[in-house]
């Protein structure tokens, strides 16, 4: 069988999940929330910074996901409208808090190759790696909220700028702006922390 047959007899499984529980059937709608739940729980830590919201966020999200799914089309790709309901759920999260929180890269991450040095050999790289940590953490913080989740959908979850736009109801002219601005912004808050002007 080939890839895109595969591909294809997932889509349909999905959709015969999906048609299952927007008609009340609790234990198709228990698989759908074991298949996504990872990933609805690591976007929505890395737009709001903290696990206890995060995990906040996701059971607000297959909350929703259970009231709206009879207005899902199941012909369409499920993740994207996923991704946009746990976006919009993060945004009033935190809107409700009134709080901004730093974004917690995972190590490996384009911007956090600081966390890949060995603290063994120098006895200085482990607080050097946790210093440019937290000015990431701060530059990140200080970007504005579309930029901020543009930024995380495309460089950190390695969402293409196509499927950012998707989730974020947006155009990818709009989303490429964004996420230009908010490396400029990164680059140049983080140079003038280590200027030590901040």
């Amino acid at each position: 069988m080939s890839e895109s047959q595969k591909e294809g007899e997932r889509t349909s499984e999905m959709s015969l999940l999906l048609i299952r529980a927007a008609s009340g059937d609790a234990a198709a709608f228990e698989q759908i929330v074991v298949r996504h739940e990872r990933r609805v729980l690591t976007l929505s830590w890395r737009l709001l910074g903290a696990m206890e919201d995060a995990q906040d966020a996701a059971q607000e999200v297959f909350l929703r996901t259970f009231k709206y799914l009879h207005r899902f089309d199941v012909q369409k790709p499920f993740e994207p409208w996923l991704v946009r309901m746990t976006v919009n759920v993060c945004r009033d999260l935190g809107k409700a808090r009134q709080q901004r929180t730093a974004i917690i890269i995972e190590a490996g991450g384009e911007y956090d190759r600081a966390e890949q040095q060995d603290p063994n050999n120098d006895p200085h790289a482990e607080l050097h790696a946790e210093q440019q940590r937290q000015m990431l953490y701060r530059a990140l913080d200080e970007l504005p909220e579309k930029e901020r989740t543009a930024f995380v959908l495309r460089d950190i979850e390695g969402m293409t700028t196509a499927e950012t736009a998707e989730a974020l109801g947006s155009s990818e002219a709009t989303v490429r702006s964004q996420i230009s601005s908010a490396r400029l912004k990164i680059r140049k808050l983080v140079e003038r922390m280590k200027g030590g002007r901040r």
